[in-house]
């Protein structure tokens, strides 16, 4: 089951990258609704699965707070793969932040022009967010299933 998530949420990123590299080329591809529901359906549950699955129940020593059973992990992956999904991330952010700055401009009424260039800044930034959050999201994923397939060997 995280295989299929963490492939949803690798869809979602390449359909985040998709619709953001159009937007760069000055095409929206599909209406703002359609782009980012879609994209956060694909990317939502492939992030929360790897989120969840990179929890590990603490041993040895407890921490100073009783009621920490668990805590978070950081991903196990090989170095390429950290490097890439950094990489990525920067990518997206950067789309989404570029975007961000630009939805910061005040826009006449009657501009349609400027108008339509705020409504792509806008799906810029919402698909940016969700492209990041699916990198993260797959990464976790990634890293979980990788731990499992160890686990599976050794034990």
């Amino acid at each position: 089951m995280l295989l299929l998530l963490d492939l949803l949420c690798v869809a979602g990123v390449g359909w985040a990258a998709a619709l953001i590299g159009g937007l760069f080329a000055g095409v929206r591809l599909l209406p703002t609704a359609v782009a980012v529901i879609v994209a956060a359906v694909l990317v939502l549950p492939g992030f929360t699965a790897g989120l969840i699955t990179n929890r590990r129940i603490v041993r040895g020593r407890k921490p100073q707070s009783g009621w920490i059973r668990t805590v978070w992990a950081p991903p196990e992956l090989p170095h390429w793969g950290l490097v890439l999904s950094g990489l990525l991330l920067l990518a997206f952010w950067v789309a989404g932040m570029t975007a961000f700055a630009g939805m910061s401009v005040n826009v006449p009424a009657r501009d349609s022009a400027a108008q339509e260039r705020l409504i792509g800044y806008q799906q810029r930034f919402a698909l940016g967010m969700l492209g990041g959050l699916g990198v993260g999201g797959s990464t976790l994923a990634a890293a979980s299933l990788l731990r499992e397939r160890r686990a599976l060997r050794t034990g």
